[in-house]
């Protein structure tokens, strides 16, 4: 069982945004609190480089679009600096290690990959809980905008994973119930539809449907049309059923019943030709691969497997890298400025004007500097090269990723089809969207 919590994380008042983002994040992962920081992560930034990272990201944001993270409303409205989750667990529910891998998976899914983020576990308490802070600016430059709904669909989603992962979940009282609700209506119609399906199966004729229909349905025949009018489950307006397609007028419906079988809709030409065109390439693949799906299937499993640990550990390769090349992105575009602050050429306005420039300079150099790398241009240029490498690295292994899926996906396609033809299924071919059609 698993609550959680949103909010955002405004500039905090006497502090900078780089030191508001600093103390915000060395709280959640401070070493005390998440085993020496065993059980800290980061996505699209270093763990120990984030609020230098994050701030650098939001004052390229700036600068590109002309736009102000920290926009001051008249009207009452807050303006965040960064966004926080909370995730928390039942006592003795979940390991450390569990709860963090919970915690990624949250935050992947509720941020689709969009937003920096640095997620921490912490295991100072019975209860287990990740916090999670992530940049508000996402890689497609716009801000995260947090509604009346955004603590319901985290919490939402937060419970589907715990489902899966086949923990407990928070029972919603009947008041949330009525408040917030996903639930997927059936309409009317299908109800309608399934219904007469349903009793032309069990008739003996054409009455007998009439009598089984009116257990449910006011059933009106005495017109010109056949309508139906559920009785008890809100249905306002009766339905006349030759809406519902094909097969469902008052003179099919009878023979329907009286054939005492379902009546087929013939499929059309264009249907027809779908079926011949997904048997006849699904024969072409099976002359070239043969029928053993199942071992088609496990070795391409394999594979994905294998590319996706690859991808992994590229990814953090890059991340790493990618930090690095940030702060030499930053000395290299902050270093005027900080040259005429150290010289006292500043007046005190332009201090403060500059003053994230100037953080980010310091940040960037104390970051080099943590991990023994130099600030010379032989350094910077060797860092962008290597940085352009794995760049490309990572993208042969997503590029082959991407085309081991398209093939694992023909294999259960073209497995379908040869079981559907040999069942003599009249269903085969299906069109984009997720129609299917008969032959």
């Amino acid at each position: 069982m698993a609550t959680t919590f949103i909010t955002g994380i405004a500039v905090r008042p006497g502090r900078s945004s780089l030191q508001t983002a600093y103390d915000s994040i060395s709280y959640i992962t401070n070493p005390r609190k998440t085993r020496n920081g065993e059980l800290v992560s980061a996505f699209r930034c270093s763990p120990n480089s984030a609020p230098f990272e994050i701030m650098y990201d939001q004052h390229m944001y700036e600068q590109e679009t002309g736009r102000k993270v920290i926009v001051k409303y008249t009207d009452g409205r807050k303006s965040y600096l960064l966004m926080t989750m909370r995730q928390s667990f039942a006592p003795g529910e979940v390991t450390p290690e569990q709860a963090l891998e919970l915690g990624r998976e949250l935050a992947d899914r509720f941020l689709k990959g969009k937003y920096q983020y640095v997620i921490a576990t912490h295991i100072d308490k019975a209860h287990i809980h990740n916090h999670i802070i992530y940049n508000i600016v996402g890689s497609d430059k716009k801000k995260f905008r947090q509604t009346e709904y955004t603590p319901q669909q985290l919490r939402d989603l937060s419970d589907r994973i715990c489902k899966e992962h086949g923990l407990s979940v928070v029972i919603p009282t009947e008041w949330q119930k009525r408040k917030f609700t996903n639930e997927k209506v059936t309409s009317y119609r299908t109800v309608l539809k399934n219904d007469i399906d349903r009793c032309i199966r069990a008739a003996q004729d054409y009455e007998d449907f009439l009598r089984r229909m009116r257990e449910q349905y006011y059933v009106d025949e005495t017109g010109k049309y056949l309508r139906f009018r559920h009785r008890t489950n809100g249905q306002q307006r009766m339905i006349r059923s030759y809406t519902l397609g094909k097969g469902y007028t008052r003179q099919e419906i009878r023979m329907r019943a009286e054939m005492e079988e379902e009546l087929i809709n013939p499929a059309t030409f264009s249907q027809k030709l779908r079926n011949i065109e997904a048997m006849i390439h699904a024969a072409g693949y099976v002359r070239e691969n043969g029928t053993d799906f199942d071992r088609q299937s496990e070795q391409l499993k394999e594979l994905m497997e294998q590319t996706q640990k690859k991808m992994d550990e590229m990814r953090d390769k890059l991340t790493r890298i990618e930090s690095i090349a940030k702060c030499f992105d930053a000395l290299e575009q902050y270093g005027s400025v900080y040259s005429q602050y150290q010289s006292g050429q500043m007046f005190p306005q332009e201090v403060l004007e500059h003053q994230t420039e100037i953080g980010l300079y310091q940040s960037a150099r104390a970051t080099l500097k943590e991990n023994h790398i130099g600030a010379g241009v032989e350094e910077r240029n060797r860092f962008r090269s290597e940085l352009a490498r794995i760049r490309e690295d990572a993208a042969k292994l997503e590029d082959q990723y991407r085309a081991t899926v398209r093939q694992l996906n023909r294999v259960e396609e073209v497995r379908e089809i040869s079981e559907r033809v040999e069942a003599d299924d009249p269903i085969i071919a299906r069109k984009k969207g997720g129609k299917q059609y008969g032959r």
